[in-house]
């Protein structure tokens, strides 16, 4: 009786989990694997999205939503090439742009950092129906996030420097002050949008998308 009451048990387990594991992801969920995908260029969000979506993505030539590897590749590089870009919009000599080269990529791999500290939380769904199609649901998901707040952020620190006529020392300092600055900053700033999703009514299961997400969550303003 008692191994007939555990096997009963067990199989009641299993079967809620199994009904748990199938249950389709909310818009909030979807919205957050968005955020984290994009904000945090977090691989296992990634890989989830592009699990979740797949389903819905059925036209020739239609591959993963989102280039894993690529987007992997790109944060890697990402201060590097940013430093770069910043060392183009500095008035210094090609040799003292090298020497300063250094504090600028730690500068941008602390912008990026600062990115992915990013906290935020999802509200309850609004339902959309202006311009919609009869055979579509589409929803907007308020999100808040909380972002770190830097005393400066790098466009305003280029329009002072190139006002300022520092060398290579002074520079060096700013920007190592700069990227501290990116490096200590508290979760002060807000950033709050709505996500549109959308999905096909007779589709299930029902697969919330999105095929712009970069013109709702854009982070830039946080840091530039």
């Amino acid at each position: 009786m008692q191994l007939k009451s555990l096997g009963a048990v067990a199989l009641a387990s299993l079967a809620l989990a199994t009904s748990v594991q199938a249950a389709e992801p909310t818009p909030q969920a979807v919205t957050d694997m968005f955020l984290k995908s994009i904000v945090h260029i977090d691989a296992k969000s990634m890989e989830a999205l592009n699990a979740y979506l797949r389903p819905a993505r059925t036209f020739p030539g239609q591959g993963d939503f989102i280039n894993v590897k690529e987007m992997l590749e790109v944060d890697r590089d990402y201060a590097k090439e940013m430093a770069a870009t910043f060392l183009e919009n500095v008035k210094l000599s090609d040799a003292d742009k090298k020497a300063l080269e250094p504090a600028a990529v730690q500068l941008f791999a602390n912008v990026r950092d600062s990115q992915k500290r990013i906290t935020c939380t999802m509200g309850q769904p609004q339902k959309v129906t202006e311009g919609v199609h009869a055979e579509m649901l589409a929803v907007n998901v308020p999100f808040k996030c909380l972002a770190p707040n830097p005393p400066e952020k790098v466009v305003a620190f280029l329009q002072r420097a190139g006002g300022a006529k520092w060398d290579l020392a002074q520079y060096r300092e700013n920007v190592q002050t700069l990227a501290k600055g990116f490096e200590a900053a508290p979760l002060t700033q807000v950033w709050e949008a709505e996500f549109p999703l959308a999905t096909e009514k007779k589709k299930k299961p029902l697969v919330w998308q999105n095929n712009f997400p970069r013109e709702t969550i854009d982070v830039t303003p946080l840091q530039y």
